[in-house]
């Protein structure tokens, strides 16, 4: 069954705000369609975050690269042992000068040592290359991270607006729906 349309002379004699409410429809129409707009961006936010999530998966393997070099960095108090061991040594290498037959393991000892500084410091430039590799990659997710949060922020800008002027175009909507002949009263 068709539903029931009101005559013309219920239409002409309809409440002024009622005319106004729907000439507002034209400005409805066009705020939905801003909406639209904003929330468009949505789906890229959501692969922008997802980048971001990639950019700082590589935290954790950084925890171990510091760790490393704190290691690293530990192992060279013992090179300050032993330098301090070769330093005590000088006095008694002026006596092995006079006594030729123990400077060979003397040298063997200095040799030892040195290797060991050697290791050392090669440890260290591979920690602070990871180390560099590490900042490297969280300065770029960081950067990811904020050009994201601004685009964010423009869009709920907007959606924000534009949710507020469909409000206030509504409001008067709702007043005339209850004054419309036929509809029930709640």
């Amino acid at each position: 069954m068709a539903p029931k349309l009101p005559s013309i002379s219920s239409v002409t004699g309809m409440p002024a705000d009622a005319v106004a409410a729907l000439r507002m429809l034209p400005e409805i129409a066009e705020n939905t369609r801003a909406m639209k707009e904003h929330t468009a961006a949505l789906a890229q936010v959501a692969e922008a975050l997802d980048r971001v999530a990639g950019y700082t998966a590589a935290l954790p393997g950084m925890k171990e690269e510091i760790e490393q070099i704190g290691k690293t960095v530990a192992s060279l108090d013992g090179v300050d042992k032993r330098v301090e061991a070769i330093e005590a040594a000088m006095p008694v290498l002026v006596e092995v000068q006079r006594h030729l037959e123990a400077l060979p393991e003397t040298m063997g000892r200095l040799d030892k040592g040195i290797a060991g500084l050697n290791k050392g410091i090669g440890g260290l430039d591979k920690g602070i290359g990871g180390l560099d590799k590490g900042i490297k990659r969280l300065d770029k997710g960081i950067a990811g991270l904020s050009g994201l949060m601004e685009r964010i922020l423009v869009g709920l800008d907007g959606m924000n607006a534009s949710v507020e002027t469909l409000q206030g175009a509504v409001s008067p909507l709702s007043r005339l729906a209850g004054r419309v002949p036929g509809q029930k009263k709640s």
